[in-house]
């Protein structure tokens, strides 16, 4: 998949004037957990081709993901003041280091995320079950000229257009689903489904594999018995 400097025809030195020097940073860097992705995705190449993902590889991916959510949260998202996630509480804590009560709303979508993430981690599935990375390049980007000052990605809340080149995707499960891609699809490769209306992809996609199978040995059988029938 081509990154989003590449796309963008970006420069990738360190030392270049960036367009978002100004911008606040509010997405944390997830090399470690794209890191332990490319380990445990069926659709990956993996770096130890004959080693079978255990339970606590896969727990660790969904950990490493729900922390660097909750850093974006601390840092921009809905609760400033939102302390780091406690690794043997496996929860978003309740209170700041100074004691002070965390606001946790309920439409605070990335604490939900979160909470979804943790309740995974502890009880993991034996494999990950999300969407394929060629159905995050498959997704349907937004041309800036689409897009309205008031609009901002759910995840991150940034507004699209603060960004000079953004890379915004549409859901297919509903139009108003618009998220940046690189909040998204972290999300969609591990858990498959939209952040939202929690529509699984990755389900869809596994259904349409397994009737493209199905269709393939129909077509066998008919040919065996036009053969030898």
């Amino acid at each position: 998949m081509s990154t989003y400097e590449v796309e963008h025809n970006l420069s990738t030195d360190p030392s270049a004037p960036s367009a978002q020097s100004t911008t606040r940073r509010r997405r944390p860097d997830l090399s470690t957990f794209f890191a332990t992705l490319s380990e445990i995705s069926p659709d990956e190449a993996r770096h130890r081709p004959h080693a079978v993902p255990v339970p606590g590889d896969i727990s660790a991916a969904f950990y490493s993901l729900a922390e660097a959510l909750n850093i974006m949260r601390r840092e921009g998202g809905a609760d400033e003041s939102a302390g780091p996630i406690d690794p043997d509480m496996r929860s978003i804590p309740t209170l700041n280091p100074d004691g002070t009560p965390i606001r946790v709303h309920g439409d605070d979508l990335l604490a939900q995320m979160i909470q979804t993430l943790l309740r995974d981690a502890e009880t993991p599935p034996t494999e990950v079950e999300g969407a394929s990375e060629e159905f995050c390049d498959m997704l349907d980007r937004v041309p800036r000229s689409s897009l309205n000052p008031s609009q901002s990605c759910p995840i991150c809340s940034n507004p699209f257009l603060e960004d000079k080149y953004p890379l915004v995707v549409q859901l297919p499960c509903h139009p108003t689903h618009l998220f940046d891609l690189e909040c998204v699809r972290p999300w969609l490769r591990l858990r498959g489904t939209c952040p939202l209306d929690r529509t699984d992809f990755a389900k869809q996609e596994r259904d349409k594999i397994e009737e493209r199978k199905k269709i393939a040995e129909q077509d066998d059988e008919e040919e065996w018995d036009g053969m030898y029938g």
